[in-house]
């Protein structure tokens, strides 16, 4: 249980380095450097062809955003982690997955926020984002 610990700190800090650099995960930072950090379905790096089972898919239905990462669940592979952040990397939620749950995660937002990043952390294929415009 002590390496997985280890991994959520580590997932946590780089999540919370990008915010704090002021990265806007997805259009802004598209075309700088800071997007070697994540991946997104217009940035798939080395992870090319992986976006359809990695980058979470986002439904808003009125105050309610739901997020959905298409990917089978494994011991060996599996979806960590969902966050949901403001443009400013306020975050707004955050939920923690085992191998044996399904990653789809809602959130209840209130405040006029114009743009949200869902964010989906991989055990073997890194930090994916979404970008998603209210």
């Amino acid at each position: 249980m002590k390496n997985r610990r280890e991994f959520m700190k580590s997932s946590l800090v780089i999540s919370a380095g990008l915010v704090a650099a002021g990265v806007a995960p997805a259009s802004a930072a598209e075309n700088t450097k800071a997007s070697i950090f994540y991946y997104s379905q217009k940035n798939q790096g080395r992870w090319e062809g992986k976006a359809q089972s990695h980058a979470p898919v986002v439904t808003v239905d009125g105050n309610k955003v739901t997020i959905e990462t298409k990917h089978s669940m494994s011991p060996e592979h599996y979806i960590v982690k969902h966050s949901l952040l403001t443009s400013t990397g306020e975050v707004l939620g955050e939920s923690v997955f085992f191998p044996t749950d399904k990653p789809i995660s809602t959130y209840e937002i209130s405040g006029g926020h114009k743009e949200l990043f869902a964010l989906s952390f991989c055990n073997l294929h890194d930090l994916w984002v979404s970008e998603i415009t209210l």
